[in-house]
C-alpha cells in the first residue's frame, strides 16, 4: 500500500475494518469479456500484514505499509484475469448540526452524533478528541449521489449544544462548547474559509441532516491485476525436461517430476487411410481419467 499524505497516522497496521477489497473477473481480454464484467466486495480478512524477523539490528518486527494478501480459490478458481481494487473503507455518517463554537463564532464546523456511527472502529475514533484529523468527509446529495469533492478533518473533540434564541425569530439555534461527556462531536474542516481573492465565497462543509461519509487517508487506492493460468514455469519445465517414458508396446508416454511421480501422460498412434492402409495422421491424446499407473521410472532407471 501506499502512505497516505493526508493524515497523521502511518499505515503500520491498518485495521481490516477501515479497507474494502473488491473483484472483478473476466475470461479474456477482449472488450465484451471486460466490459460485461462485474466488482464484487470480499472479506477485508484476506488482507494479513506482514511480519519481519526481526534481526539484531532491526527496532521491531513491522513492516511498514506493507501486506499480504490471500487469494482463495472460493473468488479465484477459473483461469482468466482478476482485477483487485483495495480502498479505504466509506463509513456512512449524518451532518447532525453546521454550527459554531460558542466561545470561538468564527470557528466553524459540522456537529456528528457519534452513537450513529455504525463503524466501531470510526465510531470509537470520533468520541477521542482529534483522532479523525486527516480523515477525509465525503458529501452526498439529496438524490443520494456522490458529491464532486471532499473536506479534509482537522480537528474533532466532543461537544454538547448550547441554545441560542435568535431576536428577531421564535426558532431555536445552537452553538456549541466542548465537554468531553457528550456523544456529539465538533468537527473542523479545510477548506472552510474564503480566499483572500474572493471574501464573500465561503466552502461548502454541509447541512445539517446530510448524508456524508468517514474515509481514513492511511493508505491511497489500489488495483492489483492478476492472471490466473494452467500452468508457470515449473510445469513447462517438467514437460520440457522431465524423465519420460515411451511405452513402444502401447505408445503410451508418461512424464514425471522431479519425484519421480506421473505429471503428464498420453497416448501416441497413427491414423491409417480406410483404403489405402497408409499411416495419414500421428495422434497425441492425453490421458485424464484412465492413468496407466504402472508406468513407472524408477525401475527402469540402471
Amino acid at each position: 500500500m501506499i502512505q497516505g499524505v493526508y493524515g497523521t497516522q502511518i499505515p503500520v497496521n491498518v485495521d481490516s475494518s477501515l479497507i474494502d477489497i473488491y473483484y472483478c473477473y473476466h475470461e479474456t481480454r477482449n472488450s465484451d469479456s471486460v466490459e460485461e464484467s462485474t466488482y464484487r466486495k470480499i472479506s477485508s480478512s484476506l488482507m494479513r500484514p506482514v511480519v519481519l524477523d526481526k534481526g539484531e539490528n532491526d527496532i521491531d518486527d513491522v513492516v511498514e505499509g506493507m501486506y499480504n494478501l490471500r487469494l482463495p480459490l472460493e473468488y479465484f478458481g477459473k483461469k482468466g484475469f482478476y482485477t483487485v481494487y483495495i480502498k479505504p473503507r466509506e463509513v456512512p455518517a449524518v451532518i447532525a448540526d453546521v454550527s459554531v463554537l460558542a466561545a470561538y463564532p468564527e470557528v466553524k464546523g459540522i456537529v456528528v452524533d457519534t452513537n450513529a456511527i455504525s463503524n466501531s472502529v470510526i465510531a470509537s475514533l470520533a468520541k477521542t478528541n482529534n483522532a479523525l484529523v486527516g480523515y477525509r468527509v465525503v458529501y452526498f446529495d439529496d438524490s443520494g449521489s456522490r458529491m464532486p469533492y471532499y473536506r479534509l478533518v482537522t480537528s474533532n473533540n466532543r461537544c454538547e449544544p448550547i441554545i441560542q434564541t435568535p431576536t428577531s425569530s421564535n426558532d431555536k439555534a445552537y452553538t456549541y462548547r466542548y465537554n468531553d461527556n457528550s456523544t456529539l462531536t465538533f468537527l473542523t474542516l479545510t477548506p472552510s474559509s474564503a480566499p483572500t481573492f474572493k471574501a464573500n465565497a465561503q466552502p461548502y462543509i454541509g447541512k445539517p441532516t446530510q448524508r456524508i461519509a468517514f474515509i481514513n487517508t492511511e493508505f491511497e487506492p489500489v488495483m492489483l491485476d492478476i492472471e490466473m493460468v494452467a500452468h508457470d514455469d515449473e510445469t513447462i519445465a517438467t514437460m520440457l525436461e522431465g524423465s519420460q517414458l515411451r511405452s513402444l508396446d502401447n505408445g503410451i508416454v508418461t512424464t514425471f517430476n522431479d519425484d519421480n511421480e506421473i505429471y503428464h501422460q498420453s497416448e501416441h498412434f497413427s491414423m491409417k487411410d480406410e483404403y489405402t492402409g497408409e499411416p495419414v495422421y500421428e495422434v497425441r491424446v492425453k490421458k485424464t481419467d484412465t492413468i496407466d499407473f504402472t508406468q513407472t521410472i524408477e525401475d527402469k532407471i540402471l
